[in-house]
């Protein structure tokens, strides 16, 4: 086969070497430097040797482990945002997504806007190529993690600064009084000056600058940053919403970090390949060369997902927000926005607690405790969305955690050498935390919805009621691909079920009557059973690529083939098209598809006809976070067999379309094909591969028990779901026992609504977690945990650990002390915020002391004293040494744990 010639271009040392060593002569197709490539180059900060992200165990030391229900790192490791490089179902999408870049551009890099979100920290280190993923490691699988969230930056500051972005409501929307020894004003000045500093290193693919004179992007039309095209600062200076918070490390007043725009960084998606293909064939640094993604923002171009969008598009992004509605409405939820709107994301995904952010002596108990900002709380990095499923699956990894599954824990741990995803590497799995992020996400969807005005007529059959939209954006959101809510509808007549509408098949784990040319598992209808795809509510793409009217080749979409999902409150659909956010349904842009009503007021009104002659009408809506379908779809793209969709030879000139079986490329990768599957179909019972009740309606028409040839003794239902095996006695319905809501969890509060059923709260009981290096255990998020018991015995001749079942353990260092233990290390210098001393040198013929930290620029150090760790606080790990030699160490580490990799 004929290869394209391609222009040879001067590598830096590493992709060099890597080339040089890859079995080239193996692959099908040629590769293409990640960096140098115009399809997939975005604006904002660029992969680079020297970006450094601090691991999370360096934040988790004073960030996490004192109080489970408000502290970040507790709700940080439960959630997908901490477990985005470990969620299985992004390897196995992943997998097929580089299969996919082979296949339409003859090389795999279409694949690096995946890694680039889930693992930012490898991705802005330059371990991104290759885009399989291979050159990640260590803390590059804790996701979307700290040190990089709280170095981003806004690139639109200087509006920002101005209060021409997103107003300059100060008081209120900013919560800002200027009334403490640290002015929110000052603070923002000196933030606005460290982002023109960092301004100044953003160039274009072409070199020249990417700022203007005037602070502001050279393109005027590019006024949104999405598609993980992320800004982040190269000084460790950490950013966050308060002016008055303290800390041994630099900090910068971020008013970024409470905006709204921070959160579309990531939760807007759209294919940079696409918009760029007329670049494709161009070199960086050309002078010339102006990509299309730097002159338009990514909500305007090839759709994959519009979260933020929709948001945007809603009453609740408009400048001040509005009310939230039912479980989220003023006087049910607070926000601390003026009457408790709702008007940014974090409001309802980072909403505010009563407590601190840190454990150190000194930090500021939220509202309650700061003049500067006294309405803002502690913002719980509660980062939930509607995925109960992956962090259930996590947990059952962990030998000790209550859920743990021996088959999910052989699956998901084969390691590096077959799945590229190692369990072992970077923060430790905290089962507790994955459990009680499991339960947010569960009564977060029974929160995200309510069901009104259900009415039947037994007459006609005709039937009605209203879906309200209770969050922010369209419901459902987020990834298209095999994520789907549905509404089930039944018709009794007493308790003979007459009709079902959308009827579940729990053994074959789909729906029934699906469309069989997209979904050939699915079951046949049965008798009395109809399937309304108008009911099921999900966005699904197309692919000119490929041909297909519907698919799940995440990056070979082109359009949407079905968007009927219902849109928030206060939806402006005549800007939708502008944002690429309109309904869609059978292929074709429908703005009429919700009246001017339903877009105004958030709901989907639904009208059917059912069978007539029933007493009885259940309505429960449904969500599904992975869907058989897309599973069967994955399964069957890596391994190459059942009903694949990419024809032969490829669109690229390669001479086969499936080579993950075969190509060396993916041989850390290919095992994904059987081992989804496998996970799939072992725990397809399990709350999100099955479906989630998120909300139900039930009206009654009628008391069987009144009819004629009603007998005492008949079974009947009373339209209460809190009883059941009610009878008919002397015509009336009657004698039901009460419906147990006992869940068997005593972390939760177990009660039964009339209308909805068994709901489960979570309260904050005292109890006990079994383990020995915990403290004061109590109930957060429907599970027990505790403060992290704190082992330092103050001998630096030990070695100071926790076991789980024995306690704290001080173990001798051999011969330690022999020659005197060396001094410990000076506190952090005055004047700033800190960096902690160093730790003194273990002794021996007279060992070295270790050396003071240097101080920091910004706010007070608060006055608490260095422990073993010399940080101030509870360590986490002791990784903080010397810049220069672990810099050493590291780069060495990573080259062996690269080497080990390729010879698995």
């Amino acid at each position: 086969m004929t290869k394209r010639a391609r222009p040879r271009i001067k590598t830096p040392a590493l992709l060099a070497f890597a080339l040089a060593a890859a079995p080239a002569l193996a692959w099908a197709w040629e590769p293409m430097i990640v960096q140098y490539d115009p399809l997939i180059r975005m604006p904002g900060t660029q992969p680079r040797a020297e970006n450094a992200i601090e691991p999370p165990s360096q934040c988790l030391g004073c960030h996490a482990g004192y109080a489970p229900a408000i502290e970040p790192g507790f709700g940080w490791k439960g959630s997908m945002m901490g477990q985005a490089a470990r969620d299985p179902f992004f390897w196995a999408a992943l997998t097929v997504a580089a299969q996919d870049s082979i296949w339409a551009l003859g090389n795999p890099n279409g694949s690096d806007i995946c890694l680039r979100c889930h693992m930012p920290k490898g991705w802005l280190e330059l371990r991104s190529d290759p885009t399989n993923g291979q050159a990640m490691g260590d803390a590059d699988f804790d996701g979307v993690q700290c040190d990089f969230c709280h170095r981003m930056v806004d690139p639109f500051f200087e509006d920002t600064f101005q209060g021409t972005r997103e107003g300059s409501d100060w008081a209120g929307y900013w919560d800002e009084t200027n009334m403490s020894g640290m002015m929110s004003s000052v603070a923002a000045e000196k933030t606005r000056e460290a982002d023109i500093l960092q301004s100044q290193s953003h160039t274009l693919f072409n070199g020249s600058p990417m700022y203007g004179a005037d602070h502001r992007p050279v393109s005027p039309t590019y006024h949104e940053n999405g598609a993980g095209q992320y800004y982040v600062s190269d000084k460790a200076e950490r950013r966050g919403s308060f002016a008055d918070a303290q800390a041994f490390h630099p900090m910068q007043y971020s008013r970024y970090h409470k905006s709204k725009y921070y959160c579309g960084t990531c939760h807007d998606v759209s294919n940079p390949v696409m918009a760029n293909m007329s670049a494709k064939g161009t070199m960086p640094n050309d002078g010339t060369t102006v990509l299309p993604t730097e002159t338009q923002s990514p909500s305007e171009y090839f759709h994959v997902e519009r979260t933020w969008s929709e948001f945007m598009l809603s009453d609740y992004g408009l400048p001040g927000g509005t009310p939230g509605v039912g479980p989220y409405a003023p006087g049910e939820f607070e926000t601390g926005q003026p009457g408790d709107a709702i008007a940014s994301c974090q409001d309802c995904h980072m909403p505010d607690v009563v407590g601190a952010g840190a454990s150190i002596v000194g930090s500021v108990i939220r509202p309650t405790g700061s003049t500067e900002h006294p309405s803002s709380g502690q913002p719980l990095h509660d980062l939930t969305g509607g995925n109960a499923f992956v962090p259930w699956l996590l947990a059952s990894t962990v030998p000790s955690s209550p859920n743990y599954d021996a088959t999910n824990a052989a699956l998901l741990g084969q390691g590096a050498a077959a799945l590229t995803l190692s369990l072992d590497e970077g923060t430790k799995l905290d089962a507790a935390a994955l459990l009680a992020g499991s339960n947010r996400a569960k009564w977060t969807l029974g929160r995200a919805a309510t069901i009104l005005s259900l009415s039947y007529d037994p007459l006609s059959g005709a039937t009605s009621f209203r879906v309200r939209n209770n969050t922010g954006h369209k419901l459902i959101t987020g990834y298209p691909e095999g994520r789907r809510m549905f509404l089930n509808v039944r018709v009794f007549d007493g308790n003979k079920l007459l009709h079902e509408v959308n009827p579940y098949d729990d053994a074959v784990g789909t729906l029934r009557g699906l469309d069989p040319a997209h979904a050939p598992s699915s079951p046949p209808l049965g008798a009395n059973e109809t399937h309304d795809d108008a009911l099921v509510y999900e966005a699904k793409m197309a692919s000119s690529f490929t041909g297909q009217t519907k698919s799940f080749h995440f990056i070979l979409g082109t359009e949407r083939s079905k968007d009927n999902r219902i849109p928030p409150k206060g939806f402006r659909i005549a800007e939708a098209g502008k944002r690429m956010a309109e309904p869609v349904w059978d292929g074709s842009v429908s703005p009429n598809l919700f009246s001017t009503e339903e877009y105004t007021g958030g709901y989907d009104d639904v009208s059917l006809t059912l069978p007539a002659g029933g007493s009885r009408v259940e309505v429960r809506l449904y969500y599904q976070t992975t869907s058989r379908e897309y599973v069967e779809f994955l399964r069957d793209e890596i391994l190459g067999t059942g009903a694949t969709t990419l024809t032969s030879p490829t669109p690229s000139g390669e001479e086969k379309a499936y080579i993950v079986q075969t190509d060396p490329f993916f041989g850390q990768l290919r095992a994904w094909g059987d081992t989804i599957w496998q996970l799939w179909d072992h725990n397809k019972d399990v709350p999100g591969a099955a479906p989630i009740e998120m909300t139900r309606a039930e009206v009654l028409v009628k008391d069987v028990c009144q009819d004629a040839g009603a007998s005492d003794g008949m079974p009947c239902a009373d339209g209460d779901v809190c009883t059941t095996g009610e009878t008919c006695a002397g015509g009336a319905c009657a004698g039901g026992m009460a419906t147990s809501c006992d869940d068997g969890n005593l972390c939760t509060d177990d009660a039964c609504d009339p209308q909805l059923g068994c709901r489960h709260t979570a309260n904050a009981d005292a109890c006990e977690d079994g383990n020995a290096c915990t403290l004061d255990d109590a109930c957060a998020f429907g599970v027990c945990a505790g403060r992290v018991k704190v082992c330092v015995d103050g001998d630096p001749c030990t070695v100071d650990s926790c076991d789980p079942q024995a306690g704290c353990q001080y173990v001798p260092i051999p011969d330690c002390g022999s020659g005197g233990a060396g001094g410990s290390g000076g506190a952090g210098g005055s004047g700033g915020s800190g960096g902690a001393g160093g730790s003194g040198g273990a002794g021996g013929s007279g060992g070295a002391g270790g050396s003071g930290g240097e101080g920091g620029s910004g706010g007070a150090v608060p006055t608490n004293p260095p422990d073993e760790d010399g940080c101030g606080c509870r360590a986490a790990g002791r990784e903080a040494g010397t810049a220069g030699g672990l810099g050493m160490l590291g780069a060495m580490a990573m080259m062996a744990l690269r080497r080990r990799r390729r010879r698995g």
